[in-house]
């Protein structure tokens, strides 16, 4: 159910520790989320909020949806999209990897990629899908096209 015309914002969380365990309960609650270890994912929370690179959706008063991404290079986040290497932060990196994203409404997710990718704009976009059954991961992309350059 589409709740837009609810009191809904796409906001950050405040970088401190109290953000940390709002956005944990959230996920905590979420099935899905309840099947990854805790460690990679309490660090992937903290770090997300520390470096301002996250968003979630806040509807009266609670929070309803997460995004969560790491700034990289195009290089590291293919290699990690084919399992074929580790996904690590470069701070200048040319490239994202959202690695926690979650909406309780199917309506806010174009919501928020539209509110995240004005926070980095031009720049492809990786992830993989993770399934509530227990179908593999499957990867996905969305690199952007660069015009041609004039050929004489």
């Amino acid at each position: 159910m589409d709740q837009a015309g609810t009191d809904t914002r796409i906001l950050q969380l405040s970088r401190n520790p109290y953000s940390l365990g709002i956005a944990a309960k959230y996920l905590s609650e979420i099935d899905l989320f309840t099947r990854f270890e805790f460690g990679p994912t309490l660090s992937s929370l903290m770090h997300q909020i520390n470096d301002g690179t996250h968003l979630i959706v806040e509807r009266n008063d609670r929070i309803c949806g997460y995004v969560g991404w790491v700034r990289t290079t195009k290089d590291v986040a293919e290699d990690w999209l084919r399992n074929q290497g580790p996904l690590r932060k470069v701070a200048d990196g040319d490239a994202i990897v959202v690695t926690i994203f979650h909406a309780q409404d199917s309506g806010d997710i174009l919501r928020m990629i539209k509110a995240a990718k004005k926070m980095a704009p031009g720049l492809p976009v990786y992830w993989k899908r993770f399934y509530e059954n227990e179908r593999a991961p499957s990867p996905r992309a969305v690199k952007i096209r660069r015009s041609a350059p004039d050929t004489p």
